[in-house]
């Protein structure tokens, strides 16, 4: 805590002057946030963002399933669903940071241990977040809590004596209101007392008769006897007047009840939200406090950490709503409080970074509870080594019975096999778990040896025909483009991986083959790509079996007797020569005429 507090008092003046230049500014969008992700601070020769066709093809962020980010994450809540996306859209080759988010996710378990002994507050991000819009999207928010709109008088909005008396008027209005006119014909007695004028009560109802009789109202009242339809219309209709004036002020005082009801149940779950924040933040700087990678990303949490110690100050001694005379004498204060909340962008900036920290804490805590189930493994790092991950699975299968594959990278990779057998999804699997371990330092596989990729590109769902190519043309710019990047990039410290799945399938066979056959030479050339392609295609295994750069790999698929094929979705080397089409097709029930003339083709 010593070291916490002393960062603090160093940065005490550049927070001062923050909140001289912020403090009242107009509120921003809320959903504008200034958080940045540890791994945002790093170098940018350090940092790489992935392409939107890899985060797409691998489904990590988006997927009308389930990503892949909710294997990983396991997100509890909103504020963690809403912060994937940042996490994984970018990657990096600095490994003590990598080696610093390990020993980050090591510590979860102090850190939870250490913020339940402060805080038994479970976050209730749906109620936070609803809270939140009624502040910042509410346009008749002054209104509905009867504020001062005009610009020249909002200052007033943070007076607690100005917001009680204004409280203390709604709360008396209906009575108010009743009593008025009861008030206008007694004041002036009392006038009269005050300057001393000999009157007595009976008299002065005297003068009020004579008076009446000159009135309409009064003549009315006096000569009920004698009243015509007009006047009686017209004394009903003063009535009526009057009672909807008493309830429009009754409506009033109602809403305002409810409103500063709701308003104090907000209040109070913002507080204990921050409490459980401040401790958040403060045991996750503490613990981590050697881990120099994280140094920035601490400092600026530390920032936000001061400002909602500052806002915890202001609301902390807020007591639950009851009707009682310490409550109402405490509504100014609540009121002031409550537009703080609502105009003060230092408050809005260290709230909305706390929404994000929380998911990014919800994050670690997800990979952490991987890493103890055993679904997911800690890497080592080694610029010397080729790529090596040991029994590997794809994350959707972790709480099954995965099959699991290893994958050395001493030469590139070739798999056949026939359709739906795991040709795809093994490629996949090695890319999901590349990316994941260039930015949590761990994945789902027992061990794995890595060198880090700079680049990381994917040739998988290539678009059809439905935009201005055609599939060839579509799946040939796409490689294109993979070469143009490799190019520009040959230097031996700037590292290529690649997946390919079914490599020009948009055409013909013979000139598929050829095709790719080309372009695998061609990317043998660079000893700094990494690669795996899939196909169907036996003469292109045939034309590297003897290369010293690429090798081949089956999915084993198994023969059975009756004729139908065995999946065991196991790697294995050498290459595929069985032909699982037509076994797809029967399995879908194509009418048997189709089937029997494929086979006799």
């Amino acid at each position: 805590m010593l070291h916490l507090f002393t960062k603090f008092i160093i940065k005490t003046d550049d927070v001062k002057n923050i909140d001289k230049g912020n403090e009242n500014k107009p509120p921003s969008s809320h959903t504008i946030s200034n958080f940045r992700l540890p791994i945002d601070y790093l170098e940018p020769e350090h940092l790489h963002i992935l392409p939107q066709n890899v985060l797409s093809d691998l489904e990590l962020c988006d997927s009308e399933s389930k990503p892949m980010s909710d294997f990983l994450f396991e997100p509890k809540h909103m504020f963690s669903k809403n912060i994937s996306k940042k996490h994984l859209n970018k990657y990096t080759t600095n490994i003590p940071f990598l080696l610093d988010t390990q020993n980050v996710i090591k510590s979860t378990s102090t850190y939870l241990e250490k913020t339940r002994t402060y805080s038994n507050y479970n976050v209730n991000c749906e109620k936070i977040n609803e809270i939140w819009k009624s502040l910042k999207e509410d346009a008749s928010f002054l209104e509905k809590y009867n504020y001062m709109e005009w610009s020249m008088l909002k200052e007033f909005n943070e007076s607690s004596s100005f917001l009680q008396c204004i409280s203390m008027i709604n709360i008396m209005s209906p009575l108010i209101s009743l009593f008025i006119p009861i008030i206008f014909l007694i004041l002036p007695f009392i006038i009269l007392k005050i300057q001393g004028i000999p009157v007595n009560f009976t008299m002065y109802l005297e003068i009020l008769k004579s008076i009446a009789k000159n009135h309409f109202i009064g003549k009315t009242l006096l000569g009920m006897s004698k009243m015509t339809p007009e006047n009686c219309v017209y004394l009903l209709m003063s009535l009526a007047f009057y009672m909807f004036q008493i309830y429009q002020n009754v409506t009033s005082c109602l809403r305002f009840y409810t409103n500063i009801k709701k308003m104090n149940e907000h209040l109070l779950e913002i507080k204990e939200y921050v409490q459980y924040s401040i401790v958040s933040m403060e045991n996750f700087i503490e613990i981590n406090k050697n881990m120099k990678s994280y140094e920035k990303f601490s400092n600026e949490t530390q920032n936000h950490w001061f400002v909602l110690k500052k806002l915890l100050n202001e609301i902390e001694n807020l007591k639950p709503f009851s009707l009682n005379i310490n409550k109402i004498t405490e509504l100014g204060y609540m009121l002031k409080c409550y537009y703080r909340l609502y105009n003060n962008m230092q408050y809005e900036n260290a709230l909305k970074y706390s929404f994000e920290f929380e998911g990014y804490i919800n994050n670690i805590i997800g990979i952490h509870e991987n890493i103890v189930s055993k679904n997911m493994h800690f890497a080592t790092f080694d610029e010397t080594v080729d790529c090596n991950i040991e029994q590997q699975y794809y994350p959707p299968y972790k709480n099954g019975e995965p099959v699991k594959n290893t994958c050395k990278f001493d030469k590139n990779m070739i798999i056949s096999s026939p359709n739906a057998s795991g040709k795809t999804t093994f490629i996949k699997t090695t890319c999901i778990n590349i990316i994941f371990t260039q930015q949590f330092g761990c994945g789902f596989y027992k061990s794995c040896v890595l060198n880090p990729y700079t680049h990381i590109h994917s040739y998988l769902n290539i678009p059809d025909t439905s935009g201005r190519d055609s599939l060839f043309q579509a799946e040939s710019r796409r490689c294109k483009e993979i070469i143009d990047v490799i190019d520009e990039n040959k230097d031996s410290k700037i590292r290529h991986f690649c997946i390919f799945d079914e490599l020009y399938s948009g055409t013909n066979p013979t000139e598929a083959t050829k095709s790719a056959y080309a372009f695998l030479k061609y990317l043998t050339k660079f000893t700094n790509v990494d690669f795996i392609l899939t196909t169907h295609y036996v003469s292109v295994c045939n034309k590297f079996k003897k290369s010293k750069y690429i090798r081949n790999y089956k999915m084993d698929v198994e023969n059975l007797d009756n004729g139908k094929l065995k999946y065991t979705y196991k790697l294995k080397p050498g290459i595929s020569k069985i032909e699982g089409a037509v076994e797809i097709l029967k399995d879908m029930n194509y009418p048997s005429e189709i089937i029997e003339n494929i086979e006799q083709y």
